[in-house]
């Protein structure tokens, strides 16, 4: 066994064998710029990949100036130099003497080619948009059960209406298993009709990370399903082709969870202001209609000859019809809005979702327990109903391995 007595050693071992290695010292390579950035010394730092692997570059700016055209990500380049270890940051890199360019990235060309054949079958036309719901009771999520992705949502829909219920569809969000299990987690809540809207999402990550998301399977997947599904993939300034499928584009999966859920305070406040202006408008329209009856009561043509007299009690009369009937109306359509709106917040109500059968446990202090790996054996719980609560003691707990993969 070798013993080496630094990490330096070790390291400067390992930078001696690869430059005096016959393979390495000069070699060439074609790959796909996935990642390029410039130092403020003019030093270029990128990666070439393909579908498999991923190599780290450097090119000092020495180099860089005989370069005929400007790396870009996506472009696909053969590169030579030789291979090198960065001892100070134990990085193993390629210097890149040459750049050339050998076409465009495999993975832009496949995006570009998918992108155009959708769009011309009409899947990211508007007229196949479908609207979101003011306030889905339940919202079906497609995401890695693991990671802040479901927690940011979950953090983000409590602070603006705290009464839904979420089912999560848990998918591998990147590699080969991402376009089945997100397919799958799509066609599931579509099939089941359990949800009132789809949340698709995933945190940010490189180009090759989100490319799952530029699958036929998963844009067929969005277009054909009933429910509407927002998709919330990376950050702002990644698209990928489900973003264009979607009935709505979410930048972040946080601003998915703020467009999908309207503000229990803000619907609340609404209902209040409707009802309001429910009794200002029929006190204003009972109000103007009085007055004109006043006004035809003591009109002049009441002390003129009788014929011209009743000529004028048939119009009065005919106003006073009008009038109620209007009226009627009117306070009908006031009395439904206000009806549906109220309606809606009721059902919304956490007591009537215990008095439909429901329940949830409670710790020792009161509060609500999410989840069972936040429980022991001895621990005491409450047990809350929609007519009274129950105390009991865990005696042993299991996790679903499904949610938990």
């Amino acid at each position: 066994m070798v013993e080496f007595k630094s990490v330096s050693q070790l390291d400067n071992y390992i930078k001696s064998y690869l430059t005096g290695s016959e393979y390495l010292s000069d070699f060439s390579v074609t790959g796909e710029i996935s990642a390029y950035t410039v130092s403020s010394r003019g030093h270029a730092y990128f990666t070439i990949k393909d579908q498999e692997a991923v190599m780290n570059c450097v090119m000092f700016s020495r180099y860089i100036a005989y370069a005929s055209f400007v790396p870009t990500i996506g472009m696909k380049v053969t590169v030579t130099g030789c291979m090198d270890f960065y001892v100070a940051g134990g990085k193993l890199q390629m210097q890149v003497m040459t750049i050339k360019e050998a076409g465009k990235g495999d993975l832009h060309e496949q995006y570009k080619q998918l992108f155009e054949r959708l769009s011309k079958e009409g899947l990211f036309d508007p007229e196949h948009k479908k609207p979101l719901p003011v306030l889905p009771k339940r919202i079906g999520v497609v995401t890695s059960s693991s990671g802040r992705v479901i927690s940011d949502i979950v953090n983000t829909l409590r602070k603006r209406n705290p009464y839904f219920d979420l089912l999560l569809y848990p998918a591998s969000v990147q590699g080969e298993n991402c376009p089945p299990e997100v397919t799958n987690g799509i066609n599931y809540f579509n099939g089941k009709k359990n949800v009132d809207v789809i949340i698709v999402a995933r945190g940010g990550g490189s180009y090759e990370d989100l490319f799952g998301f530029n699958d036929e399977r998963i844009a067929r997947a969005v277009y054909e399903c009933d429910i509407p599904v927002i998709s919330a993939i990376g950050h702002e300034p990644d698209y990928t082709i489900i973003d264009y499928v979607a009935d709505l584009r979410a930048a972040t999966p946080t601003a998915a969870a703020e467009q999908v859920m309207a503000s229990y305070d803000d619907q609340k406040n609404m209902v209040d202001n409707l009802a309001l202006s429910l009794d200002i408008a029929v006190n204003s329209y009972i109000s103007a209609r009085k007055s004109l009856l006043d006004m035809l009561a003591n009109h002049k043509a009441l002390h003129t000859p009788a014929f011209y007299a009743k000529q004028q009690l048939s119009i009065v009369e005919k106003y006073k019809t009008e009038m109620k009937g209007l009226m009627e109306a009117k306070v009908t359509r006031l009395t439904g809005e206000q009806k549906t709106l109220t309606g809606r917040l009721e059902s919304l109500n956490p007591t009537n979702v215990l008095k439909r059968g429901y329940s949830y446990v409670s710790d020792s202090e009161g509060k609500a327990i999410e989840s069972a790996s936040s429980l022991k054996k001895g621990d005491v719980i409450g047990i809350v109903f929609a007519d009274g609560k129950a105390t009991g003691e865990i005696t042993d707990t299991s996790f679903d391995d499904r949610r938990s993969s």
